[in-house]
């Protein structure tokens, strides 16, 4: 858990020197397991700067393979997540998404 968080600590510091450097731009952090600690104290300091942070999780199987799994919706296609990820960089100023959900089509709750 000490690297995956000091990774995602680095990963943001750096991608912010970026953000800052260019003057624009946003940050994207995604993961499996809903932890979204650090991606609300990013979200809370880089909103008011008007520097959109989306935590995106995703809860179930991604396969960049056209098979029945993905055909049915019991699977999420890479591709499909990749358009979504893309979709979010494209915000609108007058809104944000600053957490999204990804599960398969065909998921029971």
């Amino acid at each position: 858990m000490q690297t995956y968080t000091t990774g995602a600590v680095v990963f943001a510091q750096e991608a912010l020197k970026l953000i800052y450097e260019q003057n624009g731009g946003q940050t994207l952090l995604a993961d499996t397991n809903g932890a979204k600690k650090g991606t609300i104290v990013f979200t809370g300091t880089l909103g008011p700067m008007e520097r959109p942070c989306v935590h995106a999780i995703a809860n179930g199987s991604i396969t960049d393979q056209d098979t029945e799994e993905t055909r049915t919706g019991k699977h999420m296609r890479a591709e499909d997540v990749g358009q979504t990820y893309l979709w979010l960089s494209q915000q609108p100023s007058s809104l944000w998404v600053h957490e999204l959900d990804l599960r398969p089509a065909q998921e029971s709750f």
